[in-house]
């Protein structure tokens, strides 16, 4: 372990000899690593020296200890921890080094057990912090080099309704950015239908065609990524002015994508919009332009053979969804794909299927559970929304009074009453 460096300051020769020899500073996990007995020339060894720990006496006649505290906390740059000695007429210019933030004080004469407990709780202290410190900085770093990948997946969870603008907000401004509202924004919405690159047999990857759109579109907008819960593509662009977002230009670099993967592709591409309410409108504007768009039809013998299993397959798929209803990540790709059909296929069946929406369908069931685990359980509103999926409380209570006209609270007052 990381010895703890300690500077030692008092203008009276034979204390200040003592404190450096006659303690066994090595059992304290610590190390002397400078001294002084002129508190006005310490300033400087201790700014240069960088200790862990400073102690020094509070009555000196160059400067007294306070002020040394004051002038070294003013100009450094990493804080150290203060310990004070003082006599017992001194006792109240102790409790002002402690206002100041001196870690604790010491009544002279110092007992070896005090000084050794003294140091070794700033000792702890220290490490503490520096581990937290680090921790920090970790995530930070972390963060940093996975910045776009935790963008789109907010932008995500807000488009599709699972977070509200006031939450996307504050998680975006983590990243120091807080202007995503004064932009300008337009989607598109890819609907790979085949991405079998017919000239060499090739499978051609999602990445492929993420990399390809962040080349051509990446390095002249701000942009996020990501995959709707109905399989399709979605890139949202953000400009500072609204000619930077003309339409032929985007339509140009969807047209070479196609003929350079000779991919199978319909899109959709929406209006233009200001601000985060902007943000979702163009997104529901892109998929609802793919969708009611002529576009490439789909193979009809294809759908007919699904759809003749169609109750088969929703019916697993509902199995599916029970199992995993506390699941938050729960989504109509991950139902898709336990039933081996493509994400668009499937959630357009399941539509058809149930008169509603896949994602409609979940927050139904996941309300359904929570009315009844509010009825037969003790369980906290915080737990019982872990157990539907839906991890956010404030969320879980909007949703909740939507669907039943009143809090969970309140609902589950009136069950108790009924009993």
């Amino acid at each position: 372990m990381e010895k703890i460096k300690v500077f030692l300051v008092d203008d009276e020769a034979i204390i200040l000899k003592g404190l450096e020899t006659t303690y066994s500073w090595e059992k304290m996990g610590a190390v002397v690593v400078g001294t002084s007995r002129n508190p006005g020339k310490a300033v400087a060894e201790i700014l240069e020296k960088q200790p862990d720990i400073v102690i020094t006496d509070i009555r000196m006649k160059q400067m007294t200890g306070l002020e040394l505290i004051q002038e070294v906390n003013r100009q450094a740059k990493k804080k150290c921890l203060w310990i004070v000695i003082s006599a017992y007429r001194d006792f109240e210019y102790a409790q002002k080094a402690c206002e100041l933030g001196a870690f604790t004080y010491l009544l002279k004469p110092i007992e070896d057990s005090r000084l050794e407990e003294a140091v070794c709780g700033a000792a702890k202290t220290i490490r503490q912090t520096n581990k937290s410190r680090k921790i920090l900085q970790d995530y930070e770093h972390f963060i940093e080099n996975n910045r776009k990948v935790f963008e789109n997946y907010m932008i995500s969870k807000f488009s599709g309704d699972q977070i509200d603008e006031e939450e996307l907000q504050e998680k975006l401004e983590r990243f120091g950015r807080k202007d995503w509202d004064t932009f300008f924004y337009r989607a598109v919405c890819l609907d790979l239908v085949r991405i079998q690159d017919e000239k060499n047999g090739q499978a051609v990857t999602q990445e492929e065609i993420a990399a390809f759109l962040e080349s051509r579109l990446g390095e002249s907008y701000q942009y996020f990524y990501f995959q709707n819960e109905s399989g399709y593509r979605i890139m949202i662009l953000a400009a500072s002015r609204e000619e930077h977002l003309v339409l032929p230009i985007l339509e140009r670099e969807l047209e070479i994508l196609k003929q350079k993967f000779a991919v199978d592709l319909r899109y959709g591409i929406s209006g233009m919009s200001r601000g985060m309410k902007g943000l979702k409108e163009v997104y529901v504007q892109a998929v609802e332009n793919l969708e009611q768009g002529e576009g490439e039809q789909r193979d009809l013998t294809e759908l007919d053979q699904i759809r003749s299993h169609a109750k088969s397959y929703i019916s697993q798929a509902i199995g599916y969804v029970q199992e995993h209803l506390d699941d938050e990540f729960l989504s109509v790709g991950m139902a898709a794909r336990e039933v081996h059909l493509n994400p668009v296929y499937f959630g357009r069946l399941f539509g058809q299927g149930m008169q509603r929406s896949f994602k409609q369908y979940l927050l139904e069931e996941r309300i359904k559970r929570a009315k009844k685990l509010l009825k037969t359980s003790d369980d906290t509103i915080t737990e019982i929304c872990e157990k539907v999926g839906i991890p956010n409380p404030s969320y879980f209570t909007q949703q909740f009074k939507k669907h039943t006209g009143c809090l969970p609270t309140e609902y589950r007052k009136e069950t108790y009453e009924e009993q």
